[in-house]
């Protein structure tokens, strides 16, 4: 699976654990930059490196990386519609960093960094 959702690991069968709070990061992450109006998908390349595991999981257009100060940097990778890519890419880390308070992770998030692989142009509107 290359696009950006979560997948089981091909022959998991491994008892359900806590995440990691650098996959907790990954997922939340993906999740707030989905629900965000303008991005479409999340993409992990055509490899499918541009992922996040935890063994058992494959959340696919996330990374999350552990950073010498002790949070987690995370890259989204994301295809979206022809909008203004700097105001989106705000709103998307709003939401973000406002699902980390929620979630308590809010000083385990480091920076989101967030590349717009893609546009795709609205249905019946000529770029």
């Amino acid at each position: 699976m290359v696009e950006g959702t979560s997948e089981q690991a091909a022959g998991a069968t491994l008892p359900a654990l806590a995440a990691s709070k650098r996959v907790e990061l990954a997922r939340l992450a993906l999740t707030q930059a989905l629900s965000v109006d303008a991005v479409l998908h999340a993409t992990a390349g055509p490899l499918g490196t541009r992922s996040t595991l935890d063994g058992r999981e494959r959340l696919g257009g996330v990374t999350a990386a552990a950073l010498s100060d002790g949070r987690y940097g995370v890259t989204l990778h994301l295809v979206v519609h022809v909008v203004p890519l700097r105001p989106l890419a705000h709103r998307i880390r709003a939401r973000i960093e406002r699902g980390a308070a929620r979630a308590g992770l809010e000083n385990a998030l480091g920076p989101i960094d967030i590349v717009f692989e893609d546009v795709a142009d609205l249905p019946g509107r000529g770029v």
